[in-house]
């Protein structure tokens, strides 16, 4: 005997029809005979479990996403976190490959090892590195090494009808933004002046780096380093 009203496959339904039947269902109980009475309320229970049950799984589904979101959210932090740690290993390592160059007593622009080796070539610019705050350098140093940067914004709003009639327009302009900055060109000029710096200050010529493959066998003692490799610049020329 059928247990519900209808021949409608209940299980076949969507979230939505599920809805429309419903509805469907219980606008005819007041022309349910009392003898099919039953089998409606029956279907509409029925109705209302897989609605229900639908409605679960949508829920599942969001707080799965949700937590596939989270892991991804982590994870994207820590790749984050890892490169910037491998930018400032690689940025550190071709610093000290800067340093040998600036401090070895060879004409030659590579650095041999075993296997590998690496060309430096003089950067036009001189890098400037400052580890000091400008506020606590002196007055005077102030005055002849900082520049004042001032940002000006205006901001134009024009309204047009959507027939291009030009109705109105307006002009604002913010505050000034002031910041005080180190003038990079005023420094590198009285470093190769041999003036002093501020303190914090330092000057000194980078090199563009590029590393190939080693195939010579053998070269002169002064231009080959065979360095181990180290953690620290300070193990490395302890």
């Amino acid at each position: 005997m059928s247990k519900q009203l209808t021949s409608v496959d209940i299980d076949d339904l969507n979230v939505i029809d599920l809805y429309k039947h419903y509805a469907a269902l219980e606008s005819t109980q007041p022309l349910i005979t009392a003898e099919s009475k039953d089998l409606l309320e029956a279907e509409m229970e029925n109705v209302l479990n897989k609605r229900s049950e639908k409605l679960d799984r949508i829920y599942y589904a969001i707080a799965s996403n949700e937590d596939a979101l989270d892991r991804i959210k982590k994870e994207t932090e820590l790749v984050q976190r890892a490169k910037v740690h491998h930018e400032s290993k690689i940025k550190s390592l071709k610093g000290l490959l800067s340093f040998l160059k600036r401090t070895l007593v060879t004409k030659s622009n590579k650095l041999i090892g075993k296997n590998y080796q690496f060309t430096l070539t003089k950067k036009k610019t001189l890098s400037v590195e400052i580890t000091s705050q400008i506020e606590d350098w002196t007055e005077e140093e102030r005055q002849r090494f900082c520049i004042e940067q001032e940002i000006n914004r205006t901001t134009v709003t024009v309204l047009r009808s959507l027939s291009g009639e030009e109705l109105d327009v307006g002009t604002s302009i913010s505050k000034p933004k002031k910041t005080i900055l180190p003038n990079l060109d005023a420094l590198r000029e009285a470093h190769q002046s041999s003036q002093q710096l501020p303190n914090g200050v330092k000057v000194v010529q980078e090199y563009s780096i590029r590393s190939s493959r080693a195939f010579q066998k053998s070269g002169k003692m002064e231009d080959r380093i065979e360095v181990e490799a180290s953690n620290t610049t300070r193990e490395l020329l302890s």
